[in-house]
């Protein structure tokens, strides 16, 4: 009886398969298809944040600079890592380094 109820919803979800796939095949949509064009404008910053937005070109290269120190630093750490564990991995704890 078990084995029957899980059964019926394989099933119905095999037909549903077999006529979803019968109706692709058939080339005709069960409904009309009405695409619509979609037009994108560009975002305007002022409109957004008021006109007092302007760009810091010297943030922007702090920010960068930042982030390129931080990623110096997790790729020296993880290469500093990958040194120890290569030299004595009895001595690793947790998962090796990647």
């Amino acid at each position: 009886m078990r084995f029957v109820l899980l059964l019926l919803p394989m099933i119905a979800l095999a037909a549903a398969y077999q006529y979803v796939t019968r109706q692709i095949a058939s080339g005709q949509a069960a409904t009309p298809f009405v695409g619509t064009p979609v037009t994108l404008r560009p975002i305007d910053p002022n409109s957004l944040m008021g006109s007092q937005f302007s760009i810091d070109s010297r943030e922007i290269e702090r920010l960068n600079g930042e982030n390129i120190t931080n990623q110096t630093r997790q790729f020296n750490q993880r290469m500093e890592d990958m040194r120890n564990f290569a030299g004595n991995p009895a001595e690793w704890h947790g998962m090796p380094p990647h």
